[in-house]
């Protein structure tokens, strides 16, 4: 049930949170962290998480070929016996005419 609502919760928060430039003047970097954050949740089929899309945000660098490359902390089940603590690292590109950046890369840096 605990995994339950954290997953809507995070669902609708996505949905509330403000996106790419054509959703309301949301910043390139924090675009590219919902894209990663939405991956990562995807990538954990409902498992509960932890991770400062801010500090995400925030971490996002040049990168080769006109990529970005953003990286932060992230705990997987929290609080649990089976607790992990991991980086996401998350390479995008953004192309224009489309509204979200894609992903190139993304990984669960144990």
């Amino acid at each position: 049930m605990r995994i339950w609502l954290v997953s809507l919760a995070t669902v609708l928060m996505a949905g509330c949170g403000g996106g790419g430039s054509d959703a309301g003047g949301g910043s390139p970097a924090e675009a590219a962290a919902k894209v990663c954050e939405e991956h990562a949740v995807a990538q954990l089929d409902g498992k509960l998480h932890e991770m400062d899309v801010a500090a995400l945000a925030a971490s996002m660098r040049d990168a080769e070929e006109g990529t970005k490359f953003l990286t932060a902390p992230i705990v997987i089940e929290p609080g649990l016996a089976s607790e992990t603590k991991q980086v996401v690292e998350c390479t995008v590109r953004f192309n224009d005419g489309q509204a979200a950046p894609e992903i190139i890369r993304f990984v669960f840096n144990w």
